[in-house]
């Protein structure tokens, strides 16, 4: 039982640091699109939206695996 307990704990803290990236990668993309006067100071845009943009389908992809193969709650079907 305490490896159980162990195990969810593991998992739900990578949980966690890919929901973090996600929300700092939504805040970064926000930043950079709300802020013209930032925009125009900065070079490389382009680069930095596409790299947050690349960061957080990452975490979104690694979320739902993770509550796909180890947080489902599958429990007995009410028609069988």
């Amino acid at each position: 039982m305490k490896n159980n307990m162990m195990a969810e704990q593991l998992i739900r803290a990578a949980l966690a640091r890919f929901e973090a990236d996600r929300q700092e990668s939504i805040a970064i993309i926000e930043l950079y699109l709300n802020n013209p006067a930032g925009v125009a100071e900065h070079p490389s845009i382009v680069n930095e939206i596409a790299t947050a943009i690349t960061r957080l389908s990452d975490s979104e992809e690694a979320i739902s695996a993770i509550e796909r193969n180890f947080l489902s709650t599958t429990g007995p079907q009410e028609d069988e």
